[in-house]
């Protein structure tokens, strides 16, 4: 159910109060003006905090009202090394903090659980991507270590005929992985 304009704390707090957990973190916080074109692939990473609900207790006569404690959700950019590029994400001010602890963006991306992904399909999609590029990595560096001991040991002639055999291979593979979303 996508929403189309964030609601008011207020408004939130009083559907929240009169029909239970129809609390969407997604509908909080607002949205820079230059990025509403482009609201729907935002990447959310809340690191599991959502709206808690409990009572305002009144001093005089202990009279309880429900309200809704809401996450401290920011809009912030985040550059990705692995990707090279600047994401514009939103996020809880716990998430901001994780990602400092895990060293960047894409460590926490590729560190953080499923289920704190709270089901935002881009953020699957950057942390799939972010996955790719560094296997890719690893696996071009551990190729260039044996590359440079196999040719030590059993000359150039044969180190042209691997490479060879590595590049039919990428290719096979690259043909039957399906493209990025």
């Amino acid at each position: 159910m996508p929403m189309q304009y964030p609601l008011k704390i207020w408004q939130l707090a009083r559907d929240v109060a009169a029909k239970g957990p129809l609390a969407d973190p997604r509908r909080l916080g607002l949205i820079p003006h230059d990025l509403k074109p482009h609201r729907r692939i935002i990447p959310t990473f809340l690191h599991g905090k959502k709206i808690t609900f409990g009572d305002n207790i009144s001093d005089k006569g202990s009279n309880r009202t429900r309200r809704a404690y809401l996450p401290n959700v920011i809009y912030h950019s985040l550059y990705s090394r692995a990707l090279d590029m600047n994401i514009w994400c939103r996020l809880s001010a716990h998430a901001l903090r994780e990602i400092d602890a895990a060293g960047g963006f894409d460590e926490y991306v590729l560190r953080v659980d499923l289920k704190y992904l709270n089901d935002c399909h881009v953020a699957k999609m950057y942390k799939r991507r972010i996955a790719d590029v560094m296997d890719r990595g690893k696996r071009d560096a551990l190729r260039g270590d044996m590359e440079k001991l196999l040719a030590e040991k059993y000359g150039p002639e044969y180190l042209d005929q691997l490479k060879q055999s590595h590049a039919l291979f990428d290719k096979a593979v690259d043909k039957r992985r399906p493209a990025a979303v």
